[in-house]
């Protein structure tokens, strides 16, 4: 799943922080504003498909940049 890179970025830093079960969205959008990533919380909250196939697929940031 392509997303933007502070998406990526900010999905990353939560499954880094290992608080949560990634596939606890709501948690992991919680997570991605606290730690200082409000983009990702923003797109996780409103890509819930988009966020479970990256999930179980793999994320990836989108060519140039994608911000």
């Amino acid at each position: 799943m392509r997303v933007p890179a502070a998406v990526l970025e900010g999905i990353l830093a939560v499954r880094r922080c290992g608080l949560t079960n990634m596939l606890d969205r709501p948690v992991v959008a919680d997570l991605a504003e606290k730690l200082g990533f409000p983009d990702a919380a923003r797109w996780i909250e409103t890509h819930p498909s988009d966020y479970a196939e990256g999930v179980f697929r793999g994320f990836e940031a989108e060519e140039g940049g994608g911000r």
